[in-house]
């Protein structure tokens, strides 16, 4: 069964990914184009693979937004909590206001 893969990426791209950009058909045999596997993983688990450092670094920050967040959302709370007494207040003082003319009458 065979496969075939199209040619849609550039030179430059290839380089910038570190592989070996080299002319003619030598990289062809029997099973098609080999992809280059070596420069790859090299490069792969330096650049997406983060230190142990990096991790302690990023749960750092992600605690200190969470504890931003979190002083936000109790401000949020008590803003909240304050208006919600105040419209509770307008709409007692308002039923009253309604209510005693008829209640004196």
């Amino acid at each position: 069964m065979g496969f075939q893969v199209g040619h849609e990426i550039e030179s430059s791209t290839l380089v910038g990914c570190g592989f070996t950009v080299t002319k003619g058909s030598s990289a062809d045999s029997e099973q098609g184009p080999q992809t280059p596997s070596g420069p790859v993983s090299g490069s792969a688990s330096t650049s997406s693979t983060p230190t142990f450092d990096a991790l302690v670094q990023d749960q750092l920050l992600l605690k200190g937004e969470i504890s931003e967040v979190k002083q936000a959302l109790a401000k949020e709370k008590a803003l909240n909590a304050k208006r919600h007494e105040d419209l509770l207040s307008a709409i007692a003082a308002l039923t009253a206001k309604f209510t005693s003319p008829s209640s004196a009458s």
